[in-house]
């Protein structure tokens, strides 16, 4: 049954085109997740579907008595009201806000947290009864429980969901079909995320393929021009109106990527050490008994419920904040960056150029090469009349981008990430990733996005019920597989009590790391060796250099060798203890 169809709809705000004869049917029980980049669209996609925001052109035609319900990435309430004047008597949204942790009705919504205002616009809609339920970015502010929990609801609803959202699990798990933004238009592949990003890529290298062709077309019609001879004045006359069709040919808008290619510093070995440390807040110890060595290649992902002290922990790391108890102590070398969820300190009225140029007016990239302010920007996408924009006007995830780029534009070697993923779209999330992967420092980041922290980290701290931190080395998938196996009922708690000495089912904690380690070290060093063979290539006539260039290469292929021959020993060592683990 079809619930609502958008016909050719087109929406513009002043000198911004957002959408532009775009079409879209929903029917109903379908699951559709909605993507694409900061500023395409998405919202108002979202706002037209639900009928609060009307298309400039178009036409939508909805199944009579439709009912809807649908969470703004920004909800508002009125002033004055409580808790529990919003969410009323109906039990059902009673026990919605209890289970998203907003149970005190009588607190003010105005002393809520922003987090806490969108669990309650949540709750609200969940609980409602529809036959289409819209969410816009309902992961924002959700630990990884209450992800968890809410993957399960949408999967057992009967209503059709269409959400936009940022967390790939989620869509993986949930969306049975991809709608992309892009380009003023609709993208609509009736398959999963994974399905999707094959079908992208796809799409991309035939239009890639087809673009060259034309090209090459092109070049030999200009060539056939310089070179025919004057005479044959009506095969030429062809020829120029093929030429001029092909150069007056639309080529499809390019698909621009963020590029991070910034500065780095040298980290020393020690880069933060934590010693017995604690923090309170009103008699309460959030954290308590934290003792840890922080390496110079970490890469930490902090878990565990809203206000569980995750922003506290990340916090007393980085010295902005004095431990109750215990004692702190950071490097001489270390340059810490924090990208947190608050917003950061800019005037709304300076523009964007002028608070990148309060860093400088040129930056030397870690390519070497020195880049304006102007190119920095570009490479953010912020290009052309955008970077005379005041900051005041940027969407939440411009803004978010803008942030990133003043955090890494003063080159830390200590980067902490709160909540990074809140806001960022997809493509600009692979790009940090990839960053990350190969970034010199080390990273502490505390997050709800379980494919960041799954791609990104190689530790995982939980904050306990009693304010310990555990550590799981692994990631995040081996986390959570292990916290499974220990809740209440699974089969690992039912079995009986062997009184053997347990057997290792995975890797020690330092040779998990040393084989993280190696992970990323070989693929550097093969880069270096591709490196070193061009410059030793181009050496010529150069002896001198020729030959300190082949020392160095000598070196590197050693090097190279122990770390490929130590990454196969640790790796079918974790083979070994996998399969004992499976008899």
């Amino acid at each position: 049954m079809h619930l609502i169809s958008l016909e050719a709809i087109t929406k513009a705000y002043p000198e911004t085109p957002v959408l532009s004869d775009a079409s879209l049917g929903i029917s109903a029980g379908q699951h559709i997740g909605i993507i694409g980049r900061n500023g395409s669209g998405k919202s108002t996609l979202l706002r037209i579907i639900a009928g609060t925001e009307e298309p400039d052109a178009g036409r939508i035609v909805r199944m009579p008595g439709l009912r809807v319900s649908a969470l703004t990435q920004d909800p508002t309430f009125p002033e004055g009201s409580t808790v529990g004047d919003v969410v009323g008597e109906d039990r059902a949204t009673i026990a919605m806000a209890d289970r998203l942790g907003i149970d005190r009705p009588e607190v003010l919504v105005g002393g809520l947290s922003g987090g806490q205002r969108k669990r309650l616009a949540l709750a609200l809609t969940l609980a409602a009864e529809c036959d289409l339920l819209i969410l816009d970015e309902p992961t924002n502010h959700l630990d990884v429980d209450t992800i968890d929990w809410l993957e399960d609801h949408l999967l057992r609803r009967a209503a059709a969901v269409v959400l936009v959202t940022h967390d790939r699990y989620l869509l993986d798990r949930i969306a049975t079909r991809i709608v992309e933004v892009h380009d003023r238009s609709l993208h609509s592949h009736r398959t999963g995320y994974e399905d999707y990003l094959e079908a992208r890529a796809a799409r991309e290298e035939h239009e890639a393929t087809v673009e060259h062709r034309r090209v090459r077309r092109l070049r030999t019609e200009l060539e056939w021009l310089r070179r025919s001879p004057k005479a044959r004045t009506s095969k030429a006359r062809s020829r120029v109106k093929q030429a001029h069709e092909l150069m007056a040919t639309k080529r499809r808008e390019a698909r621009a990527d963020v590029t991070l290619d910034l500065p780095s510093r040298r980290i020393g070995s020690k880069v933060v050490n934590l010693h017995n440390v604690g923090k309170q807040y009103d008699d309460r110890w959030v954290l308590r008994g934290v003792t840890h060595r922080l390496h110079p290649d970490a890469r930490i992902g902090v878990v565990g419920p809203n206000g569980a002290g995750k922003t506290t922990l990340l916090r007393l790391m980085a010295g902005q904040l004095p431990p109750d108890a215990g004692k702190v102590t950071m490097g001489s070398t270390i340059v810490p960056g924090w990208y947190g969820q608050d917003p950061r300190d800019l005037d709304a009225d300076t523009r964007l150029l002028a608070a990148v140029r309060e860093h400088g007016e040129v930056t030397r990239v870690e390519s070497g090469i020195t880049i304006s302010a102007t190119q920095l920007l570009e490479r953010f996408l912020f290009a052309g009349d955008s970077q005379r924009t005041v900051v005041g006007d940027l969407s939440g995830g411009e803004r978010r981008r803008l942030e990133l780029l003043l955090v890494l534009i003063e080159a830390p070697n200590l980067l902490f990430l709160d909540e990074p993923t809140n806001d960022l779209d997809l493509d600009t999330l692979n790009v940090l990733e990839e960053y990350l992967d190969a970034w010199p420092g080390a990273l502490v980041v505390a997050s709800h996005d379980r494919y960041f922290l799954d791609r990104v980290c190689n530790d995982i701290f939980s904050i306990e019920p009693d304010g310990s931190v555990r550590h799981h080395p692994g990631g995040w998938s081996a986390y959570w597989a292990d916290r499974k196996e220990r809740r209440p009922g699974s089969s690992r708690r039912q079995q009986p009590k062997d009184r053997r000495a347990p057997r290792r089912r995975r890797l020690s904690y330092d040779d998990q790391h040393e084989l993280d380690r190696l992970g990323k070290r070989i693929p550097a060093l093969e880069e270096q060796r591709g490196a070193l063979a061009r410059e030793l290539e181009t050496a010529g006539s150069d002896y001198t250099a020729a030959a300190d260039l082949s020392r160095q290469l000598e070196a590197l292929m050693t090097e190279l060798d122990d770390a490929e021959t130590r990454w196969l020993e640790l790796t079918a060592e974790a083979d070994r203890l996998r399969r004992e683990a499976g008899e």
